[in-house]
């Protein structure tokens, strides 16, 4: 058996049945919101630290909150900011 790393490839959505989703936990938002609207938030990446060497547009999807229109933060309650800063 070889323990080199493998090379993972999509396999489209996952189905999560009623006994698991019995166990799940709803995200809410810090203004108490539990619906959020998808959207894309969208960059460009500059020529310079481009990995082909030309300008790119990248997108991120993100999940904007119905009640304050803040972005999700899966990691937590409502991010202060959106992009992030850094």
């Amino acid at each position: 058996m070889s323990l080199a790393p493998r090379i993972l490839k999509p396999v489209g959505q996952i189905q999560i049945g009623p006994e698991t989703m019995k166990h799940a936990v709803p995200k809410v938002c810090g203004c108490g919101c539990n619906i959020f609207i998808p959207a894309i938030y969208v960059s460009t990446i500059p020529a310079l630290v481009s990995p082909v060497g030309l300008e790119l547009t990248a997108q991120q999807p993100v999940l904007i909150c119905l009640k304050c229109q803040e972005p999700l933060n899966l990691k937590g309650d409502a991010v202060d900011s959106f992009p992030p800063q850094g």
